[in-house]
């Protein structure tokens, strides 16, 4: 388990760097992805950031045309920000090998294989989630 976690650790790390976004970066769009468009103040709690740091954040990802800011209708002060079609597309075209990959490997399974790794991971992602809490 410990070696397949810090082998995503390094492939997060050596996408984000051909992508030229540090890993907070790439970890943003991932959350934006998953979830959909968002406050900066939600975006920012996700990702353990203050409030400065997002906003920089966002800031370079808007500008490389990752990210776009749009108006909250729940709330005229704010505003939510959402993937843009670079932001979608550019990740899936460095992940596709990666997740071919997988595909591949998923294949060579039999279907009970599959179930006791896909229950596994769906557990393990639980443990994970409820231990990325900032507090806990």
């Amino acid at each position: 388990m410990r070696g397949h976690s810090s082998a995503v650790l390094r492939y997060l790390f050596a996408l984000a760097k051909r992508m030229g976004l540090e890993v907070s970066e790439l970890a943003a769009l991932e959350h934006l992805q998953a979830a959909g468009p968002m406050t900066m103040g939600e975006l920012g709690a996700r990702l353990s950031m203050s409030p400065g740091a997002v906003t920089a954040l966002v800031d370079r990802l808007e500008r490389r045309g990752y990210l776009e800011r749009a108006p909250n209708p729940a709330d005229r002060r704010s505003s939510l920000v959402r993937v843009t079609g670079k932001g979608v597309d550019e990740p899936f075209r460095r992940l596709r090998p990666y997740i071919l990959d997988i595909q591949a490997l998923e294949e060579r399974m039999s279907p009970s294989e599959r179930e006791a790794v896909s229950r596994f991971l769906a557990e393990a992602a639980e443990i994970a989630r409820r231990h990325s809490t900032p507090y806990s």
